[in-house]
Protein backbone atom coordinates (compact mmCIF):
# COMPACT_ATOMS: atom_id res chain seq x y z
CA UNK A 1 0.00 0.00 0.00
CA UNK A 2 2.67 2.57 0.61
CA UNK A 3 4.28 1.82 -2.60
CA UNK A 4 0.88 2.04 -4.53
CA UNK A 5 0.35 5.64 -2.68
CA UNK A 6 3.88 6.74 -3.53
CA UNK A 7 3.56 5.92 -6.83
CA UNK A 8 0.04 7.64 -7.37
CA UNK A 9 1.69 10.66 -5.90
CA UNK A 10 4.72 10.88 -8.41
CA UNK A 11 1.92 10.13 -10.89
CA UNK A 12 0.03 13.33 -9.56
CA UNK A 13 3.46 15.25 -9.20
CA UNK A 14 4.08 14.40 -12.98
CA UNK A 15 0.65 15.00 -14.20
CA UNK A 16 0.65 18.32 -12.30
CA UNK A 17 3.62 19.35 -13.88
CA UNK A 18 2.97 18.52 -17.74
CA UNK A 19 -0.35 20.51 -17.15
CA UNK A 20 1.39 23.92 -15.55
CA UNK A 21 3.70 23.30 -19.09
CA UNK A 22 0.72 22.62 -21.35
CA UNK A 23 -1.33 25.68 -19.74
CA UNK A 24 1.73 28.37 -20.68
CA UNK A 25 2.31 26.74 -24.16
CA UNK A 26 -1.46 26.85 -24.62
CA UNK A 27 -2.06 30.10 -23.61
CA UNK A 28 0.83 32.09 -25.41
CA UNK A 29 -1.01 30.60 -28.70
CA UNK A 30 -4.27 31.90 -28.05
CA UNK A 31 -2.35 34.80 -27.46
CA UNK A 32 -0.55 34.59 -30.97
CA UNK A 33 -3.89 33.59 -32.98
CA UNK A 34 -5.38 36.53 -30.50
CA UNK A 35 -2.81 39.01 -31.93
CA UNK A 36 -3.05 38.14 -35.55
CA UNK A 37 -7.07 38.47 -35.52
CA UNK A 38 -6.69 41.42 -33.62
CA UNK A 39 -4.19 43.08 -35.60
CA UNK A 40 -5.68 42.21 -39.16
CA UNK A 41 -9.12 42.89 -37.78
CA UNK A 42 -8.33 47.22 -37.08
CA UNK A 43 -6.20 46.95 -41.36
CA UNK A 44 -10.18 45.96 -42.00
CA UNK A 45 -11.88 48.29 -40.27
CA UNK A 46 -8.95 51.20 -41.44
CA UNK A 47 -7.73 52.10 -38.02
CA UNK A 48 -3.83 53.01 -37.64
CA UNK A 49 -1.98 50.33 -35.06
CA UNK A 50 -2.49 50.99 -31.20
CA UNK A 51 -2.01 47.54 -30.25
CA UNK A 52 -0.06 47.23 -27.00
CA UNK A 53 2.82 44.51 -26.50
CA UNK A 54 0.41 43.19 -23.70
CA UNK A 55 -2.98 43.28 -23.55
CA UNK A 56 -5.13 40.66 -22.65
CA UNK A 57 -7.69 41.41 -25.13
CA UNK A 58 -5.34 38.99 -27.27
CA UNK A 59 -6.26 36.07 -25.09
CA UNK A 60 -9.99 36.72 -25.05
CA UNK A 61 -9.83 36.89 -28.76
CA UNK A 62 -7.87 33.39 -29.08
CA UNK A 63 -9.98 32.10 -26.92
CA UNK A 64 -12.74 33.61 -28.98
CA UNK A 65 -11.37 32.09 -32.30
CA UNK A 66 -10.43 28.70 -30.95
CA UNK A 67 -14.70 28.58 -29.63
CA UNK A 68 -15.42 30.01 -33.13
CA UNK A 69 -13.59 26.80 -34.65
CA UNK A 70 -14.63 24.59 -32.59
CA UNK A 71 -18.41 25.48 -33.55
CA UNK A 72 -17.80 25.38 -37.04
CA UNK A 73 -17.47 21.15 -36.83
CA UNK A 74 -21.10 21.33 -37.24
CA UNK A 75 -21.24 22.49 -40.44
CA UNK A 76 -17.85 20.73 -41.08
CA UNK A 77 -20.18 17.47 -41.12
CA UNK A 78 -22.50 18.80 -43.35
CA UNK A 79 -20.00 19.74 -46.10
CA UNK A 80 -18.62 16.03 -45.64
CA UNK A 81 -21.99 14.19 -45.76
CA UNK A 82 -22.67 16.46 -48.63
CA UNK A 83 -19.30 15.48 -50.84
CA UNK A 84 -20.13 11.64 -49.43
CA UNK A 85 -23.60 11.76 -51.04
CA UNK A 86 -22.28 13.36 -54.15
CA UNK A 87 -19.62 10.76 -54.31
CA UNK A 88 -21.90 8.15 -53.88
CA UNK A 89 -23.61 9.00 -56.86
CA UNK A 90 -20.23 7.97 -59.16
CA UNK A 91 -20.60 4.24 -60.07
CA UNK A 92 -18.36 1.91 -57.89
CA UNK A 93 -16.13 0.76 -60.51
CA UNK A 94 -15.06 4.62 -60.98
CA UNK A 95 -14.98 5.46 -57.56
CA UNK A 96 -12.26 2.12 -57.19
CA UNK A 97 -10.05 3.60 -60.00
CA UNK A 98 -10.01 7.32 -59.14
CA UNK A 99 -9.20 6.16 -55.42
CA UNK A 100 -6.44 3.58 -56.21
CA UNK A 101 -5.18 6.28 -58.77
CA UNK A 102 -5.04 9.17 -56.25
CA UNK A 103 -4.07 7.18 -53.18
CA UNK A 104 -0.38 6.69 -54.84
CA UNK A 105 1.99 9.04 -52.37
CA UNK A 106 3.52 10.79 -55.25
CA UNK A 107 -0.04 11.37 -56.99
CA UNK A 108 -1.68 12.36 -53.37
CA UNK A 109 1.40 14.71 -52.36
CA UNK A 110 1.01 16.51 -55.79
CA UNK A 111 -2.86 16.66 -55.54
CA UNK A 112 -2.76 18.45 -52.18
CA UNK A 113 0.46 20.64 -53.11
CA UNK A 114 -1.92 22.27 -56.18
CA UNK A 115 -5.06 22.03 -53.76
CA UNK A 116 -3.07 23.78 -51.56
CA UNK A 117 -1.73 26.57 -53.71
CA UNK A 118 -5.49 26.99 -55.30
CA UNK A 119 -7.03 27.78 -51.63
CA UNK A 120 -4.55 30.36 -50.73
CA UNK A 121 -4.69 31.95 -53.84
CA UNK A 122 -8.26 32.12 -54.95
CA UNK A 123 -10.04 31.72 -51.53
CA UNK A 124 -7.82 32.49 -48.30
CA UNK A 125 -5.56 35.80 -49.31
CA UNK A 126 -8.86 37.14 -51.13
CA UNK A 127 -9.72 38.62 -47.10
CA UNK A 128 -6.36 41.27 -47.85
CA UNK A 129 -8.59 43.27 -50.20
CA UNK A 130 -10.61 43.87 -47.34
CA UNK A 131 -9.13 47.20 -45.92
CA UNK A 132 -10.92 50.42 -44.93
CA UNK A 133 -14.39 48.77 -44.57
CA UNK A 134 -15.65 51.56 -42.52
CA UNK A 135 -14.90 55.07 -44.74
CA UNK A 136 -14.12 52.67 -48.15
CA UNK A 137 -17.14 50.24 -48.56
CA UNK A 138 -17.25 50.44 -51.98
CA UNK A 139 -13.82 49.68 -52.87
CA UNK A 140 -13.76 48.18 -56.39
CA UNK A 141 -10.45 46.16 -56.08
CA UNK A 142 -12.57 44.51 -53.12
CA UNK A 143 -14.15 40.54 -54.53
CA UNK A 144 -17.51 41.27 -54.71
CA UNK A 145 -18.90 37.95 -53.60
CA UNK A 146 -16.37 38.54 -50.24
CA UNK A 147 -18.63 42.05 -50.15
CA UNK A 148 -21.47 40.52 -50.04
CA UNK A 149 -20.50 37.43 -47.32
CA UNK A 150 -19.43 40.33 -45.02
CA UNK A 151 -23.05 42.06 -45.33
CA UNK A 152 -24.99 39.11 -44.97
CA UNK A 153 -22.76 37.90 -42.38
CA UNK A 154 -25.48 34.66 -41.91
CA UNK A 155 -23.61 33.28 -44.74
CA UNK A 156 -20.33 33.67 -42.97
CA UNK A 157 -20.41 30.84 -40.85
CA UNK A 158 -20.51 28.43 -43.55
CA UNK A 159 -17.95 30.02 -45.54
CA UNK A 160 -15.46 30.14 -42.47
CA UNK A 161 -16.61 26.25 -42.30
CA UNK A 162 -15.27 25.91 -45.75
CA UNK A 163 -12.22 27.39 -44.60
CA UNK A 164 -11.18 24.95 -42.12
CA UNK A 165 -11.83 21.98 -44.19
CA UNK A 166 -9.55 24.08 -47.38
CA UNK A 167 -7.04 23.87 -44.41
CA UNK A 168 -7.73 20.68 -42.89
CA UNK A 169 -6.96 18.75 -46.12
CA UNK A 170 -3.21 19.22 -46.75
CA UNK A 171 -2.87 18.25 -43.09
CA UNK A 172 -4.60 14.84 -43.54
CA UNK A 173 -2.89 14.46 -46.75
CA UNK A 174 0.45 14.83 -44.87
CA UNK A 175 -0.59 12.33 -41.50
CA UNK A 176 -1.56 9.87 -44.71
CA UNK A 177 2.19 10.43 -46.37
CA UNK A 178 3.73 9.21 -42.66
CA UNK A 179 3.06 5.66 -43.46
CA UNK A 180 4.06 5.73 -47.59
CA UNK A 181 7.77 4.52 -48.89
CA UNK A 182 10.36 7.29 -48.84
CA UNK A 183 10.85 6.23 -51.98
CA UNK A 184 7.36 6.56 -53.79
CA UNK A 185 7.34 10.74 -52.50
CA UNK A 186 9.72 12.95 -52.99
CA UNK A 187 10.86 15.05 -49.86
CA UNK A 188 11.12 18.27 -51.14
CA UNK A 189 7.12 17.61 -52.42
CA UNK A 190 6.42 16.34 -48.92
CA UNK A 191 8.10 19.46 -47.16
CA UNK A 192 6.64 22.29 -49.93
CA UNK A 193 3.34 20.22 -48.62
CA UNK A 194 4.02 21.02 -44.71
CA UNK A 195 4.95 24.59 -45.75
CA UNK A 196 1.57 25.64 -47.70
CA UNK A 197 -0.27 23.97 -44.62
CA UNK A 198 1.04 25.69 -41.96
CA UNK A 199 0.48 28.77 -44.55
CA UNK A 200 -3.13 27.55 -44.16
CA UNK A 201 -3.57 26.98 -40.66
CA UNK A 202 -1.82 30.44 -40.17
CA UNK A 203 -4.56 32.47 -42.52
CA UNK A 204 -7.50 30.99 -40.31
CA UNK A 205 -6.92 33.59 -37.70
CA UNK A 206 -6.12 36.38 -40.30
CA UNK A 207 -9.52 35.45 -41.94
CA UNK A 208 -11.45 35.62 -38.67
CA UNK A 209 -9.73 39.04 -37.93
CA UNK A 210 -10.81 40.40 -41.07
CA UNK A 211 -14.29 39.02 -41.75
CA UNK A 212 -15.93 38.38 -38.29
CA UNK A 213 -14.52 39.95 -35.39
CA UNK A 214 -16.40 42.61 -33.59
CA UNK A 215 -18.94 43.19 -36.21
CA UNK A 216 -21.42 44.34 -34.44
CA UNK A 217 -20.64 48.08 -32.75
CA UNK A 218 -21.87 49.83 -29.83
CA UNK A 219 -23.93 53.07 -30.95
CA UNK A 220 -22.74 56.17 -28.70
CA UNK A 221 -24.92 59.43 -27.83
CA UNK A 222 -21.58 61.55 -27.43
CA UNK A 223 -17.79 61.94 -28.17
CA UNK A 224 -16.35 62.30 -25.01
CA UNK A 225 -18.37 65.42 -23.48
CA UNK A 226 -19.94 66.45 -26.92
CA UNK A 227 -22.92 64.87 -28.37
CA UNK A 228 -23.35 64.06 -31.51
CA UNK A 229 -24.62 66.58 -33.77
CA UNK A 230 -28.77 66.10 -34.89
CA UNK A 231 -29.07 63.58 -37.55
CA UNK A 232 -25.93 61.63 -37.15
CA UNK A 233 -24.60 58.80 -35.66
CA UNK A 234 -21.74 57.51 -34.00
CA UNK A 235 -20.65 54.45 -32.85
CA UNK A 236 -17.45 53.33 -30.25
CA UNK A 237 -14.60 51.40 -32.79
CA UNK A 238 -11.92 50.89 -30.96
CA UNK A 239 -10.48 51.26 -27.46
CA UNK A 240 -6.88 51.66 -27.79
CA UNK A 241 -3.76 52.14 -25.32
CA UNK A 242 -3.11 56.05 -26.44
CA UNK A 243 -7.26 56.76 -27.81
CA UNK A 244 -10.59 56.05 -28.03
CA UNK A 245 -11.50 55.73 -31.98
CA UNK A 246 -15.61 56.37 -33.27
CA UNK A 247 -16.71 56.37 -36.21
CA UNK A 248 -19.22 59.36 -36.85
CA UNK A 249 -21.43 58.95 -39.80
CA UNK A 250 -23.94 62.04 -41.50
CA UNK A 251 -26.32 60.89 -43.75
CA UNK A 252 -27.22 64.83 -44.64
CA UNK A 253 -23.98 65.72 -45.51
CA UNK A 254 -22.93 61.96 -46.98
CA UNK A 255 -19.93 61.80 -44.87
CA UNK A 256 -18.26 59.23 -42.41
CA UNK A 257 -15.43 60.20 -40.51
CA UNK A 258 -13.21 57.79 -37.35
CA UNK A 259 -12.32 60.69 -34.73
CA UNK A 260 -9.78 59.52 -31.85
CA UNK A 261 -9.92 61.20 -28.29
CA UNK A 262 -7.21 60.58 -26.01
CA UNK A 263 -8.62 58.41 -23.41
CA UNK A 264 -8.47 61.50 -21.24
CA UNK A 265 -11.23 63.10 -23.25
CA UNK A 266 -13.11 59.89 -23.56
CA UNK A 267 -13.86 58.69 -19.77
CA UNK A 268 -17.51 58.70 -20.18
CA UNK A 269 -18.97 56.78 -22.88
CA UNK A 270 -22.59 55.95 -23.07
CA UNK A 271 -23.75 53.28 -25.03
CA UNK A 272 -27.01 53.17 -26.67
CA UNK A 273 -27.76 50.19 -28.87
CA UNK A 274 -25.45 48.09 -31.10
CA UNK A 275 -25.74 47.50 -34.85
CA UNK A 276 -24.28 45.51 -37.05
CA UNK A 277 -22.11 48.18 -38.72
CA UNK A 278 -20.75 46.93 -41.97
CA UNK A 279 -24.30 45.82 -43.31
CA UNK A 280 -25.18 49.76 -42.10
CA UNK A 281 -22.36 51.26 -44.15
CA UNK A 282 -21.49 48.27 -46.67
CA UNK A 283 -24.81 47.41 -47.60
CA UNK A 284 -26.79 50.62 -47.52
CA UNK A 285 -24.08 53.59 -48.17
CA UNK A 286 -25.23 56.72 -46.99
CA UNK A 287 -29.06 56.48 -47.32
CA UNK A 288 -29.28 54.32 -44.15
CA UNK A 289 -30.05 51.71 -42.67
CA UNK A 290 -30.94 48.57 -44.50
Amino acid sequence: MPDLLQDLGERVKDLAGDWTKYSVIGSFLLYVLGYLALRFHLTALGIGTDLAVLDERYLFTGARFLVYLVASVPSIVLIGLVAWAIARTVPIEARITMSSWITRPHRLAAFGIVFAVIAIQFVMRQCFFVNNLLLAPDDPSRPAWLTYLIVHDEVMPLYFSALVVMAALPCAILVALRAADPREVSPFATGLLAFLAVVQIVLLPVNYGYLIVDKRLPRVAALGDEPIDPGAMGWLVWEGKDGVTFLVRDPELGRRSLVTLPRDQAKRIEIVGFDPILPTVVGAGEGGER
